[in-house]
């Protein structure tokens, strides 16, 4: 099984850098797009963040929104003073009304509203856009039966271990399980960087329809696919910034993301323990450590782990990790089967001071 699951990650690297390949041509109108980006706290570097979108290179109108729940929200000062320097271009929105669980679509709704053009992209307050971001969107939406694009998103930044590792699982498991998904014709998607058209969003239900799911932009993106519409993925990830966190929150944050497939990707999810060889070779060495061949096999998976993980970080960013963090990827892979086993019996979730149940299709039930 580690020898199935370290083809099958070498596969993944190869379509990740296919995904890169990939050409749009350019579409013959370039439709107006409001860029929304929710926001909730100071990710780290968000005023970085917020500036990359004032590089972006867009031959048609465009506008930016940023979203704050209140005037009490700590990111709001910081979105305040941006829109008083770059107005007209942004503009700040504040949340009217929690009409669903989801902290996030709640936002959307508010951004929505005052959006001004036909295309909504979205980006998280962690997320930095490369120039050509809105481009790739209005490419890839050219076509009638697309209705949605997204991109992938890699982990940048890095100055702890645990930081090092959460960006390290957005570059070799995330990115690649995202490009086969493409690959294979049943697109993922995932709300770091997307573009809607108005009346595909309208079609699939508008945002009311996900606005008690924990998993709003995967079963956005079945809803879609039920109304006729397609999906693509661009060939130019955004970029996921993550300087500094905790081992809690970074087992926390993927522990909830294996709950969700678990509740949606069945089931696929059940086959993921494969793509983690080092793992099954771990298990393999406790089962049988008198065996030669064992070991072997489980120093073999971990260079291959070590070196799967740079190979997905240069094609993905161009940049791979310090060696200081690579040299301990086994034991992020051993972790990392424990945050999948947790993933799997997970019931309720923390959101915001607020706790909820989690059932079928990720609904929000309050504790």
């Amino acid at each position: 099984m580690a020898l199935l699951g370290s083809v099958v990650a070498s596969i993944e690297v190869f379509t990740l850098h296919g995904l890169r390949r990939r050409k749009f041509d350019a579409p013959v109108r370039w439709p107006g797009i409001s860029v929304l980006k929710p926001m909730a706290g100071l990710d780290d570097e968000l005023k970085e963040n917020l500036t990359s979108h004032l590089a972006i290179d867009y031959p048609g109108e465009w506008e930016l929104l940023l979203g704050v729940r209140s005037t009490q929200d700590p990111a709001y000062n910081l979105a305040r003073a941006f829109v008083m320097e770059h107005a007209p271009r942004a503009r700040l929105v504040l949340q009217e009304g929690e009409p669903g669980f989801n902290p996030k679509v709640n936002q959307l709704l508010s951004l929505t509203a005052q959006a001004r053009y036909e295309i909504l992209a979205g980006t998280d307050s962690n997320v930095r856009v490369h120039p050509g971001v809105l481009r790739e969107h209005a490419a890839m939406l050219s076509a009638v039966q697309v209705g949605l694009s997204s991109h992938t998103f890699m982990g940048s930044g890095e100055e702890t271990l645990w930081a090092a590792f959460d960006n390290m699982m957005l570059c070799c498991f995330v990115a690649p399980n995202l490009a086969m998904g493409q690959r294979m014709n049943n697109p993922q998607i995932v709300g770091k960087s997307f573009a809607v058209k108005r009346k595909a969003l309208e079609a699939a239900g508008g945002w009311e329809s996900v606005k008690d799911l924990l998993a709003e932009d995967q079963r956005l993106g079945v809803r879609l696919g039920d109304a006729g519409y397609a999906m693509e993925l661009g060939a130019h990830p955004v970029l996921n910034i993550q300087k500094t966190t905790s081992f809690r929150t970074f087992f926390n944050r993927h522990a909830r993301w294996a709950m969700i497939r678990a509740r949606i990707l069945v089931p696929a999810v059940y086959f993921e323990p494969v793509l983690n060889p080092v793992a099954l070779a771990v298990l393999a060495t406790l089962l049988a450590p008198q065996v030669p061949l064992v070991w072997a096999a489980l120093f073999g998976c971990c260079a291959f782990s070590i070196a799967h993980t740079q190979a997905c970080a240069l094609v993905g960013r161009g940049q791979r990790f310090a060696w200081k963090y690579a040299l301990l990827i086994p034991m992020r892979d051993v972790i990392f089967f424990a945050v999948w086993l947790r993933g799997l019996t997970m019931k309720e979730v923390s959101w915001r001071g607020n706790r909820f149940k989690v059932k079928q299709e990720t609904r929000l039930e309050p504790r």
